[in-house]
């Protein structure tokens, strides 16, 4: 199992360089109080990582009352 992993984490970071070596063109990103010029790549790695925390503290919520309700299930048996 764990070269199997090995392999899946290889052939995931092989993926992402060729990803980032494609998309290496320049864009500009406007923002509020400014703008900055950055590489599209970097640009959709902080977008992705941005998407998985929000979407980690939307779901946070709900696990918790998930476990605080199995801890009380177990209690009660």
């Amino acid at each position: 199992m764990r070269i199997l992993s090995l392999i899946v984490l290889t052939f995931v970071v092989v993926i992402g360089i060729s990803f980032s070596l494609l998309n290496s063109e320049m864009v500009t990103l406007h923002y509020y109080i400014g703008s900055e010029r950055i590489p599209l790549s970097i640009l959709l790695l902080v977008v992705w990582i941005f998407g998985i925390l929000v979407g980690s503290l939307a779901t946070y919520p709900k696990i918790f009352r998930l476990k605080m309700e199995l801890r009380r299930l177990r209690i009660q048996d």
